[in-house]
C-alpha cells in the first residue's frame, strides 16, 4: 500500500516566508508520495513542478469538487485545460490523473464524454466509481481498465460500506486492476484492507488546527502563526512515517 500525502501545494509557510515544500527540501527532507489537485496546481506551476521533481511518485486529482457550490463552471473548458496540463506536466513517475467525477452535477454520460477528452492525451486517466453508477458499471470499469488503476471513495458509508471494501478490492484484483481509495485515512480500514493506493490530508488538517501528531496539547496560537512551517513539517514527517509503516505492513501481501 502506498499512502499519498495530499495538499502539499496548499501548505504555505508563515508570513512572507518560503512555501513549505521549499522549506522542507532545504532541510533535506525527501518526499515520497504526493497527491496534488489540478484546481490549485494550475495557479502555481513552478511550485507544482518543484513538488513533482522532488517526489518519488505523484498523483493528480482533477479538483472538480473544489468549485464552490452553485458556481457556474464550463466543464468542457476546464477539462480541456486539465488535458493540456497533463501533457505538459507528465513524467514517468506520475502515476495517474483522476477523471472529472462530477456525476452528481452533470450526470454520468457527460462525465464519460469528459473522460474521453482526457484519455485522448494520456493513458493514465483514473476512473472513479460512485454508487450512483451501479455495481454493473463497477464491474465494467474493472474489465475495461484491466491492468490499470481504478478508484473508489473512502468517505465513511457513502459509496461503499466499510465491510464491503474487501469484496470490491478482490473483484478489481481478479481483473488485474490496482485500486486507489480516495480520502481514506481511517486506521481501522487501512489496517484491514490492503488497497494498492490511498491518499490522506490528515497531516494538513492537524496543522491547521494547531496540533502536532502524537501530542495531545495544541500548539499556542502565537507559535502556530509565527512558526507555521515547524508545525506543518512535524505533521508532514508523521505522514512520511505513516507511508513507510503501511508500505511495510502490506509489502508481502499476496493478492
Amino acid at each position: 500500500m502506498k499512502v499519498f500525502l495530499s495538499a502539499l501545494e496548499n501548505a504555505a509557510a508563515s508570513g512572507a516566508g518560503q512555501h513549505l515544500a521549499y522549506y522542507m527540501a532545504d532541510k533535506g527532507i525527501r518526499f515520497k508520495y504526493n497527491l496534488m489537485s489540478y484546481f490549485y496546481a494550475r495557479k502555481k506551476p513552478e511550485l507544482t513542478e518543484f513538488i513533482r521533481d522532488h517526489s518519488e511518485l505523484i498523483m493528480i486529482d482533477s479538483g472538480a469538487h473544489s468549485f464552490q457550490k452553485g458556481l457556474h463552471v464550463d466543464w468542457e473548458v476546464y477539462t480541456d485545460e486539465y488535458a493540456e496540463f497533463i501533457q505538459r506536466f507528465d513524467r514517468p513517475h506520475v502515476v495517474g490523473y483522476f477523471e472529472m467525477d462530477v456525476d452528481n452535477v452533470i450526470g454520468y454520460e457527460r462525465v464519460l464524454q469528459l473522460r474521453s477528452r482526457l484519455e485522448a492525451v494520456s493513458d493514465k486517466i483514473i476512473p472513479v466509481w460512485h454508487k450512483g453508477r451501479g455495481i454493473t458499471e463497477f464491474k465494467r470499469m474493472c474489465e475495461d481498465y484491466a491492468g490499470r488503476i481504478v478508484a473508489v471513495t473512502g468517505f465513511k458509508n457513502e459509496d461503499i460500506q466499510d465491510h464491503q471494501y474487501t469484496m470490491f478490492l478482490k473483484y478489481a484484483w481478479d481483473h488485474g486492476c490496482r485500486v486507489h481509495c480516495l480520502g481514506m485515512t481511517r486506521k481501522k480500514i487501512l489496517d484491514s484492507v490492503p488497497f494498492d493506493y490511498v491518499d490522506s490530508s490528515s497531516w494538513l488538517q492537524q496543522s491547521l488546527y494547531g496540533k502536532i501528531a502524537g501530542e495531545s496539547a495544541k500548539v499556542s496560537q502565537v507559535t502556530s502563526r509565527a512558526r507555521r512551517e515547524v508545525v506543518f513539517t512535524q505533521n508532514y514527517l508523521a505522514g512520511i512515517r505513516m507511508q513507510k509503516y503501511y508500505e511495510q505492513r502490506w509489502r508481502h501481501y499476496e493478492k
